[in-house]
């Protein structure tokens, strides 16, 4: 079930003006293992060699992980590093490949310029929202010929079930870009 996260920017639960906690949505453990779940299930039904899976809050945080007999702690670190700059660029790993073209073509020289060695443009990263909400993400690494990271990622989003979407780019809304009416 979805939580809540105090002290952290979010709606206001005591009323405009008051000396008040702020909170915001995030996923809850039980959505997590479902897709942990999923993404292992899958891959064994598949006859895969492994595959691992991380699911972090929208801080990049982890909720919950696993990573199959076998495979190398890196695709642990792969699959965190792709959830983790999922959530925080609010949108999927592709997007981010996207907004890092971008920049390039106006003199940047990339994810090294930004500060953070956890960001990756790897793809296999979703973005999890719900409503208007990020509330986390959803990083795997693994995927091979057979079944990529890409096709993985979207088995464990699936688990997430009704209400929940994910977006290459932020909304128009997000970015001032809404389509006047």
């Amino acid at each position: 079930m979805m939580g809540l996260t105090s002290g952290q920017t979010g709606g206001d639960l005591h009323g405009e003006g008051a000396n008040v906690m702020k909170y915001q949505k995030t996923l809850g453990l039980d959505e997590a293992q479902r897709v942990v779940d999923a993404v292992i299930s899958h891959a064994k039904k598949s006859n895969h060699v492994g595959i691992a899976v991380v699911i972090v809050d929208k801080a990049g945080e982890i909720i919950a992980s696993a990573r199959m007999d076998g495979r190398s702690q890196r695709f642990g670190k792969a699959a965190h590093r792709k959830a983790y700059s999922a959530a925080l660029f609010e949108r999927d790993t592709p997007g981010i490949i996207k907004f890092w073209n971008q920049q390039e073509k106006e003199g940047h020289r990339g994810p090294h310029d930004w500060n953070d060695p956890m960001a990756t443009t790897l793809p296999g990263g979703l973005v999890v929202a719900h409503g208007d909400d990020v509330v986390g993400a959803i990083g795997v690494a693994g995927g091979n010929a057979q079944i990529g990271d890409p096709e993985f990622a979207e088995i464990a989003f699936a688990a997430l079930g009704e209400g929940f979407h994910h977006y290459v780019d932020w909304p128009a809304a997000q970015t001032g870009l809404a389509a006047a009416s």
